[in-house]
Parts: C-alpha cells; structure tokens; sequence
C-alpha cells in the first residue's frame, strides 16, 4: 500500500424519501458528486424485503450507477453470491465490465441473514459451502471459454459465457468475510478481502494481517484490502459525537439482533472508540489515512449517509468537502483504482 489509500463510499438501501425513484435519483447524484470530488469507489449493498422505499437488486443499481459514472469504480459490497445461479452471475459481472468500461468490481459475501439466503432455496448452515463452489465456478466462468462445474451446491455442463468479459483475466472479485475459514477463502479464490463496519480497527487490522498470512500460505500474492467505516462528517468532532448517535446506535442494534457481530455497548464513545470516523472533514480525512496505515488498508469506504441522516443535500456537501480535505493531504491516490488482479 506504501503511504496513499484510495477513499471510496458506500451508499444506503434506503432514506427517507417519498419515492424509489427519488431515492435512485438522490444516490446517483451523491456518487457522481464522488467522482467529482476526486473519490475512487462506491459500494453497493444488498438485502431483501426490507423497506418498502429501497432497492434489493444491486447489480441492476451497479448498471445505473456505470451508465452516469466515467472513472469511479463501482463495487457491489456485498452480493449475497449463495442465492445466485454462478452463470446468471457471470453474465451481468460481464455486462457490468462492458457498460462501465471496465470499472466494475464484485463483492460477494455468505449472508448472515436468513431473510437474505431462505427464499432462494440455500439454508444458513449450508451458506459458507455453497459461496465456495460458487467462487469456484465463477472463476471457471469468467477465465475460460468453456466452464463446467459439478459440486453438491452448483452443477452445470459445459457453457460458454457471451460475450466475455472486457477485463483481461477477468473483472475482480472481493469477497467479505469474517471467520478464519472466510479469510482463508478470500486469500485463495479471491483478488481482495473486505473488512465490515461492525468491527473495530484493531480487530480489522488483525484479520487483515490474517488474510496476508493466508495468500502466502495458498501460494497467491494478497489482493485488495478494503476496510468499510461508518462515519459522520460535521462541523467539529463534538458536533459530530452529539448527531450520531441517535442515527447510528440503532444500526448497531439491529447487528445484534441479527448476528452480525456488534457486542453491546455502554455507551455511543464506547461504541464509537478505534470504529467510526468523525469530526470535521480535515479530522475524518486524518482518520481515514490512520485506519489506512493501521490495517494496510488500500481502499477505506466509508459510509456518510444512513436511513437517519443527513439529508441528500447534506450528504452533497459532506462529500465535496472530504474530497478537499483529502486532496490536501499527503495520503490519498485519486481516481482510477488500479487494476485488482
């Protein structure tokens, strides 16, 4: 990573808005204000049967976010990959590489939610197997001409996937993860690991140093590091501590009541402390290169705009003035994400 970090955003699935289209409108808007701005990635994220004004559909968000963008790569962050048929998969990854001229990345994760993974016909316990064949057979489809793959999740015969991919090798693939095993299979499948919001900077730099270990072990060189951090730009770091909390503690709730990792907390500066970047916009760039030098991350998303706030013209502005604030500063290499593989 040497001394600079690529600084990406990850957008909400969903605000509050009166209309879907309003809501696609507001977040385009916010990731071609990136772009200008000098930012490097926007994540997308997936779940299902959530809000009524929201999306679930990344990949077709992805497309719409590719056809208004020029240099921003676009990252889905997380697919929830068990409930896809690998090819289905294939075929829009490579539709995505074409339409945004090679800017487009796959995040891919197991799920932790049943609403998520169920209704696809993949039960919880059989997730983390079922994403493995699929990786497996992905790859197969995306780097050679013909792809047949037989395991007890995913089988299919001999295809070929048309149009290939624009990307030479093939469009990166990240997978996020957090188990020892996920790590593992991030270092030996994928081209970059993604560390969640959910846990602190220590425990995100240790598992980083984890996924390192483990490329060597498989005999692959590591790939992309990305760390995802919940932040709250505003005018000074007390602003910042006093508008959050009401809007990001009960996002820390529902982790917890789903499983996702959060531990409980006695307090926000609790839940707060080596996780989330706040403060002016000079005060969060500053925090984005330390989580940067701590983890070796190479890209730091962060998410400024949440179900509770701020507003779209808030989120605007917030993003314009983080991108000031990193261009003036020692750490971040702008625009163009480098190829991942």
């Amino acid at each position: 990573m040497g001394n600079t970090v690529r600084v990406g955003i990850a957008i909400p699935l969903t605000a509050d808005v009166p209309s879907v289209g309003r809501l696609l409108d507001e977040l385009t808007e916010e990731v071609m204000a990136a772009e200008a701005a000098g930012l490097d990635l926007v994540m997308v994220p997936e779940h299902h049967q959530g809000p009524t004004i929201g999306y679930a559909s990344p990949l077709t968000v992805a497309t719409l976010l590719a056809a208004q963008t020029q240099t921003i790569k676009i990252a889905t962050g997380v697919l929830v990959l068990p409930a896809y048929h690998p090819l289905h998969v294939a075929e829009a990854v490579t539709m995505l590489d074409h339409i945004s001229g090679g800017r487009f990345v796959l995040g891919v994760g197991a799920g932790y939610q049943p609403v998520d993974l169920e209704p696809f016909g993949v039960a919880l316990p059989t997730r983390a197997a079922a994403m493995e064949e699929s990786l497996e057979a992905l790859r197969l489809l995306l780097t050679k001409d013909v792809a047949a793959y037989a395991g007890q999740h995913v089988a299919f015969g001999r295809v070929r996937l048309r149009p290939r991919p624009l990307t030479q090798q093939a469009p990166a693939v990240w997978l996020g993860s957090w188990s020892p095993a996920g790590v593992r299979r991030a270092a030996r499948l994928c081209d970059g690991w993604i560390a969640d919001p959910i846990r602190t900077a220590n425990e995100a730099a240790g598992m980083a140093a984890a996924y390192r270990s483990a490329a060597c072990d498989a005999g692959t060189s590591p790939g992309t590091v990305v760390v995802m951090r919940e932040a709250w730009l505003d005018d000074s770091d007390a602003a910042a501590r006093r508008n959050f909390a009401a809007v990001i503690e009960p996002v820390f709730d529902y982790y917890r009541r789903r499983g996702a990792g959060a531990r409980a907390h006695n307090s926000f500066d609790e839940l707060a402390a080596d996780r989330f970047v706040l403060g002016d916009a000079d005060q969060c760039a500053a925090m984005v290169w330390e989580v940067s030098r701590r983890t070796g991350a190479d890209v730091v998303t962060l998410h400024l705009r949440h179900p509770g706030g701020p507003s779209h013209s808030e989120t605007l502005a917030r993003i314009r003035a983080l991108g000031e604030a990193l261009s003036r500063g020692p750490g971040h290499r702008s625009n163009n994400l480098a190829d991942e593989r």
